[in-house]
C-alpha cells in the first residue's frame, strides 16, 4: 500500500499525518518544532525522528511514496542537500519536498487558476498565484519591520495602548485590567521584567490578542480601533499584491487570527471590498498538514478527487 506523508512544521509545534493514495488518514502525530533555522538542525532532527517513529507505530508500512514538509522558516523550496540534511535516516522515501508554509497552505486551495492566500497568525504574510502558476509574496517582514494584522502586532498595539492609558495619555480601556491579569502582574511597570525576551515569549504575547478581541466584543472602543486598523493594513498589503489579478479572485484566509475571530475577518473583508466587491473571501477548509499532503499527492500525479477530499474531510472530525 502506497503511503504519503504531510507535515506542517510550525514555529511552535509540528503536525504530521500519514494517508493512503485515497486520502484516508491512517495516523496523526503532534510533536515539537522542526524549525532547524531557529532551534538548530540537531534538535530539529531529534524532534522529527520522534514524530515519524510515532507515526510508524500506527501504520503497517515503513516507506512513504512521497513526503512534503512545510516549514514556517522557509521562503522558498529547500535544496536537495538541505532536505536530506533534515530527513536522511529518519524518513524512508524516494521523493521529499521541503518548502515554505506558504507553498503548502496554498495547496489547500484545491481549485486551479489564480488565487491568493492571506495568513494571520503569530506572523502575517500574503501570497498570490497567477494564471501561469507563479507564486509571488508580500509582507512577512517580521515584527521588527511589518507583520501588520498578525496576532503579535495586535497584542503589542494593545499593550502599548494600555501603557499610555495607564499614564493618562489615552482614554481608559478595559484591556488594561485584562493585560494585568493575562501577564500576572499588578502594574504595567512590571512588564519589562515579565517580558524580558520578546523572541522566546512571542507566542505568549500573541495569545493576548484573544483578550483584545474579547474586549472589542464587549464594546471597548480602543480594542475595536486596533483590530480595524490592523485588518485594514493587512488588506492594504493584500490589495497591492493582487491588484492586477481577476476581480473575482478566490482569497483564502489562514491562521489562528482569521480562524478564531469573526470581527477581524469581517473588517478585512470590508477593506478588501473597496477594491472589488466580488472577491471570494473565505477561511481555508483544510489545516496546513493537509496542504502538505495534497502537495505530496500532486507530486505523484494523484488527482484530488471527490473521494480524496471526502476522506480528508473525515480527518477533521475523527481522532487518529
Amino acid at each position: 500500500m502506497a503511503l504519503y506523508l504531510g507535515i506542517d512544521g510550525g514555529t511552535v509545534k509540528t503536525t504530521a499525518i500519514a494517508a493512503n493514495d485515497q486520502g484516508k488518514i491512517l495516523a496523526k502525530t503532534v510533536g515539537g518544532s522542526i524549525d532547524y533555522k531557529n532551534i538548530g538542525l540537531s534538535q530539529a532532527r531529534k524532534n522529527l525522528k520522534m514524530i515519524v517513529n510515532q507515526l510508524l507505530m500506527k501504520t503497517e508500512e515503513k516507506y512513504f511514496s512521497c513526503v512534503c514538509i512545510g516549514s514556517s522558516s522557509l521562503n522558498s523550496r529547500a535544496t536537495t542537500r538541505e532536505t536530506e540534511n533534515l530527513i536522511s535516516g529518519i524518513i524512508d522515501t524516494d521523493h521529499a519536498i521541503l518548502d515554505s508554509s506558504i507553498f503548502t497552505a496554498m495547496q489547500c486551495m484545491t481549485e486551479s487558476g489564480p488565487c491568493a492566500l492571506v495568513i494571520s497568525g503569530i506572523n502575517s504574510m500574503v501570497a498570490a498565484r497567477n494564471e501561469k502558476g507563479k507564486i509571488t509574496k508580500a509582507g512577512g517582514w517580521g515584527h521588527m519591520f511589518g507583520d501588520e494584522g498578525s496576532g503579535f502586532i495586535i497584542a503589542m498595539e494593545a499593550i502599548r495602548y494600555c501603557i499610555r492609558a495607564f499614564e493618562g495619555s489615552e482614554p481608559p480601556t478595559t484591556m488594561l485590567e485584562d493585560m494585568l491579569e493575562f501577564f500576572d502582574i499588578y502594574s504595567p511597570q512590571e512588564l519589562p521584567d515579565r517580558i524580558f525576551d520578546i523572541e522566546t515569549q512571542k507566542s505568549k504575547i500573541s495569545s493576548f490578542a484573544g483578550r483584545v478581541f474579547s474586549c472589542a466584543s464587549a464594546g471597548d472602543v480602543a480594542a475595536k480601533e486596533i483590530i480595524k486598523k490592523q485588518a485594514y493594513l493587512l488588506a492594504g498589503t493584500t490589495k497591492a499584491l493582487i491588484k492586477d489579478l481577476p476581480k473575482d479572485l478566490a482569497v483564502g484566509l489562514w491562521g489562528g487570527v482569521f480562524v478564531n475571530n469573526r470581527r477581524f475577518r469581517n473588517k478585512f473583508s470590508e477593506a478588501m471590498s473597496e477594491l472589488s466587491p466580488d472577491y471570494r473571501i473565505e477561511v481555508l477548509n483544510y489545516p496546513a498538514e493537509c496542504g502538505a499532503l495534497f502537495a505530496a499527492f500532486k507530486h505523484d500525479g494523484i488527482e484530488i478527487t471527490d473521494v480524496v477530499t471526502k476522506n480528508i474531510d473525515l480527518y477533521r472530525g475523527v481522532r487518529v
